[in-house]
């Protein structure tokens, strides 16, 4: 029976989830009453107009910020109860992130960059290097890995970016906007990317206010004005 609960264990479970942004002059309710499972292997798409909330909520399924009120637990740990580092730990351990900015580090590599995730995990350099660049080879642009991001095209960046989220083989990868900045060819090429990642057991939530993307998911998540609305 153990065995079952485990295999069935969401990998994210957000429950009852609310954000409020507060300044000296006013409080701004981001997301509201938000109750959001997403299963191991999945392909969730999260979709609404700009200013709902997306990207609030996949910050706080990334452990990038934190909910106001509500409950979080990703793979089975309850979030509200981890330390500073044994949340950089899970983080580093299950998700791999896409953002659309790219969000390179401009003084070091490409392949450098894709590293960086092993790097954090403490694995080799000869072993980290060798995963790197089996990723750039992949993702297209390996002849490219000793340039430095402003050498390259927004598309290779996404790319590069795609390999940074992957080469830790996270369980979950989290895109937010992914192809914003890209041109349509570009788009497509990190989208099939995604899918082909998936397509090998891994679970992605893209957010995008674009429902083209809706059909490549199992299914979608609509937001307005911060509440779940589907």
């Amino acid at each position: 029976m153990a065995e079952d609960a485990t295999a069935t264990q969401p990998l994210v479970a957000l429950a009852d989830v609310g954000k409020v942004f507060v300044t000296e002059r006013m409080e701004t309710q981001a997301l509201a009453d938000i109750s959001l499972g997403i299963a191991p292997g999945e392909y969730l798409h999260v979709d609404g107009p700009s200013g709902c909330g997306k990207s609030t909520l996949l910050s706080i399924i990334g452990l990038m910020d934190d909910a106001t009120s509500g409950s979080y637990a990703l793979d089975g740990a309850k979030v509200a109860a981890l330390s500073l580092t044994a949340r950089a730990r899970l983080r580093n351990r299950v998700l791999g992130f896409v953002f659309q900015a790219f969000n390179l580090i401009s003084d070091i590599t490409i392949v450098e960059n894709v590293e960086l995730p092993l790097r954090y995990r403490g694995v080799g350099k000869p072993e980290r290097r060798e995963r790197a660049m089996a990723l750039l080879e992949r993702v297209g642009i390996a002849p490219r890995a000793a340039h430095f991001p402003a050498q390259l095209s927004g598309g290779q960046q996404q790319r590069a970016a795609v390999a940074r989220a992957l080469v830790g083989e996270p369980a979950l990868v989290l895109a937010d906007e992914p192809t914003g900045n890209l041109d349509a060819e570009s788009g497509r090429a990190v989208m099939e990317l995604l899918a082909e990642y998936h397509a090998g057991g891994a679970a992605i939530c893209l957010v995008s206010h674009d429902p083209s993307y809706a059909a490549m998911a199992d299914r979608t998540a609509r937001l307005r004005d911060g509440r779940l609305i589907d």
